[in-house]
């Protein structure tokens, strides 16, 4: 047995980690207390116009340290990208700084959480179980492909998907007549016989050879060009009757261009067997055990466009089934790739509104799934179709990463699922601060209190030496549910773990807000890996910005409360000193820009905070008049008005004193570390294979017990 790694056995690595989420998120009226008569939530919101007593107006000079190289901006395909810079001079935007700040201050209260940008998982078809890998591996693997079946429900027929007349029908393929084979049952031929079959007959221009594919997972039927001109080319295939228990889908031994030449050589054979008229489909990432072509029996009719959608095995397609099928959650770009308008059954197109779309003038080639009981008209409708074999199932019937979320953390711009009585809910606390991002139809906005400008740098040589890095921009999709969902009892990670995927609709919930870890060496700083691919796809080149680089800029606030103000500070702050601690080597840290995951974006911020009379500035010409600088006890009090709030909330009990006792705040904490960061290898992303293998990412309190316990934390 191989030795247990430092982060533990059957646990993953990664650059970042989960902030726990609360079961509601804290409401901005908790920062309101105190005020005048007069002065409530919904004053402070609207009251962006005048001066409202009990509040504080003013301004945060932040000083901003890197620690590690940033990059922050674009990096377009193909092109060299310097980090952003205004008139020449390095910069990092406002909008990222006021990102950074609403984020952290949604992780410390558990804010609310607005809809993402693709809501719908889908899955394929996982491998079977008892194949190579781990015994963890197969576990996993069996439990993933049993409710994969299970959501999939019934038999995959195949069969051709037509559009008549403003409708959806799937028509299944027709059965065998000499040779036994149930309707809905495709033929399969191997590339030998098909090449044995080239060899016998001329089948035109463009197909007198067919090589196998590439064995590197590139293949698509129709950008492999050898291939290109086979996709749904009609043939007639030769079929031979054999003993025994018919096969699931009956291999034919050669395809001939026309039905004479078949039955012909049908007759050479000796033996019996039938002559059925197919349509080629080639489908799916080929690997080097790709060895086939599918063959899909021809209705009577189909190809010729006379078809009436009433026969038997003629199935309805709600369209609602085509909308998801076409959305652009389902639209893989290898979909784009290899289903263009040529790609048709019939000459002059197919009717693709777009590339990867469903034709409305050819029949489609597809595999699908039925009702299992018919409805009182006597119909079966169809409750899943896709263009493999292994085709993408939806994983539930709604959206499955807001079930994964408590209710009480759904924002406004979630759809559905009561949308309505979440119109006019108390803001949360970002909100409050910040505005909204987005409201509903008819709904009025929340104007931001805080604006957040650029900082900028003025040193002349901003550039990390050494030219260009080129990077790998790849992470884990949230589809890692052994990353991202809430596993049991740690104790049940073992060779045979029953982890909870995005399937288990009614059970899975999300592990918390993400968040970057700092990733940075002692004796070596970041730690370039290696990027053989040429720029473009998931690669670039980026020159980032040095370590060890000064920005400045400022932040500016209107009619905040003392716990709104010092709930601005603790996000900058988080739980260094009022004045920001050592820039060079402080005990947190924030994470911004590209590359998170590579170690770059770390910085330190460092606060100065400027309160505002405005009555005695406009009572005075002079322009320091009413201005004044907080000192470190008056920022301390508004820090422990928020830390307070904050302890109420979440403890019950108002002490400014606790507030690194709340869930959120210990996460947020142990995540921003960077004195006592974890070491290197225990955040490095790991490879495809040891993804494979399912490990569960442990809690954030879990990863850096093991680290402090193993004398790491100093």
């Amino acid at each position: 047995m191989t030795p247990e790694p430092p982060w533990g056995r059957h646990r993953a690595r990664a650059p970042y980690g989960l902030v726990r989420l609360p079961a509601a998120p804290m409401r901005a009226g908790a920062l309101h207390s105190g005020l005048p008569e007069g002065v409530d939530t919904a004053a402070l919101l609207r009251g962006h116009d005048r001066a409202l007593p009990g509040t504080h107006t003013g301004w945060i000079d932040v000083t901003l340290h890197t620690l590690s190289p940033l990059f922050v901006g674009a990096a377009p395909d193909g092109q060299e990208s310097r980090s952003l810079r205004i008139d020449g001079r390095p910069a990092v935007p406002g909008s990222t700084l006021r990102g950074l700040l609403r984020a952290t201050l949604r992780m410390l209260t558990g804010g609310e959480v607005g809809p993402v940008n693709t809501p719908r998982l889908f899955f394929r078809a996982p491998v079977r179980p008892g194949g190579s890998g781990s015994r963890r591996a197969r576990a996993v693997a069996a439990d993933r492909h049993a409710r994969y079946r299970q959501r999939l429900g019934g038999r995959v027929r195949q069969g051709f998907l037509v559009h008549r007349d403003g409708r959806w029908y799937a028509l299944e393929a027709p059965g065998g007549r000499a040779v036994p084979r149930q309707a809905g049952t495709a033929l399969r031929i191997s590339f030998d016989n098909l090449r044995a079959s080239l060899r016998r007959w001329p089948f035109g221009p463009g197909r007198a050879g067919f090589p196998d594919p590439p064995a590197d997972g590139s293949y698509g039927p129709y950008t492999f060009g050898p291939h290109r001109p086979w996709q749904y080319r009609e043939v007639f295939a030769v079929v031979l009757r054999e003993r025994g228990r018919p096969r699931l889908e009956p291999e034919a031994v050669r395809v001939a261009p026309g039905r004479r030449e078949a039955e012909e050589y049908l007759r050479e054979c000796g033996a019996a067997g039938e002559v059925v008229r197919c349509a080629v489909v080639l489908t799916g990432t080929a690997g080097p055990r790709r060895a086939r072509a599918h063959l899909f029996p021809l209705p009577d009719g189909l190809a010729e466009g006379r078809f009436d959608p009433l026969p038997r095995g003629c199935f309805p397609v709600p369209e609602e089934l085509v909308r998801l099928v076409e959305s652009a959650d389902q639209l893989t770009s290898y979909q784009v790739d290899n289903f263009p308008d040529e790609v048709s059954m019939v000459p002059g197109g197919a009717g693709r509104p777009r590339p990867g779309a469903l034709p409305r003038r050819s029949p489609e080639p597809v595999w699908f799934t039925v009702e299992a009981r018919p409805r009182g008209d006597g119909t079966r409708w169809v409750t899943s179709f896709g263009r493999a074999g292994g085709y993408r199932v939806a994983v539930g019937d709604g959206d499955p990463v807001r079930r994964a979320v408590p209710e009480e953390l759904w924002s406004p711009q979630q759809r559905g699922g009561g949308r309505s009585g979440r119109r006019g809910r108390p803001v949360d606390v970002p909100r409050a601060l910040f505005g909204d991002l987005d409201v509903l139809a008819g709904e009025a906005a929340c104007r931001g209190r805080v604006s957040v400008g650029p900082v900028l740098c003025d040193d002349p040589r901003p550039d990390l030496p050494g030219g260009p890095r080129r990077v790998r921009l790849l992470a884990p999709q949230r589809g890692c549910f052994a990353n991202y969902l809430l596993q049991p009892d740690p104790g049940r990670y073992g060779d045979s773990p029953r982890l909870v995927a995005w399937t288990h609709e009614d059970d899975a919930r999300l592990g918390g807000y993400k968040v970057f870890l700092h990733r940075y060496r002692d004796d070596g700083g970041v730690e370039w890996p290696p990027a053989a691919e040429a720029p473009g796809g998931a690669c670039r080149d980026v020159v980032p910005l040095r370590e060890g680089l000064r920005f400045t800029g400022r932040i500016t606030f209107t009619n905040l409360t003392g716990a709104e103000v010092g709930a601005l500070l603790r996000a900058l702050l988080l739980d260094n000193p009022v004045d920001g601690g050592d820039p060079r080597d402080p005990e947190h840290a924030h994470k911004i820009g590209m590359g998170k995951s590579l170690g770059l974006g770390s910085v330190h911020l460092a606060p100065r905070l400027y309160l505002v009379d405005r009555r005695a500035r406009a009572a005075a010409l002079d322009p320091g008049a009413g201005v004044v600088r907080a000192d470190p006890a008056r920022v301390r009090g508004f820090l422990a008005e928020f830390d307070a709030a904050l302890a109420a909330t979440r403890l019950g009990e108002a002490d400014p004193r606790r507030w690194r006792e709340v869930d959120q705040a210990r996460d947020m904490l142990l995540a921003s570390r960077w004195r006592r960061r974890l070491p290197w290898e225990w955040t490095e992303p790991m490879g495809v294979e040891e993804f494979a293998e399912h490990p569960v990412l442990p809690s954030l309190v879990e990863r850096f017990a093991r680290f402090d316990a193993a004398g790491g934390g100093g």
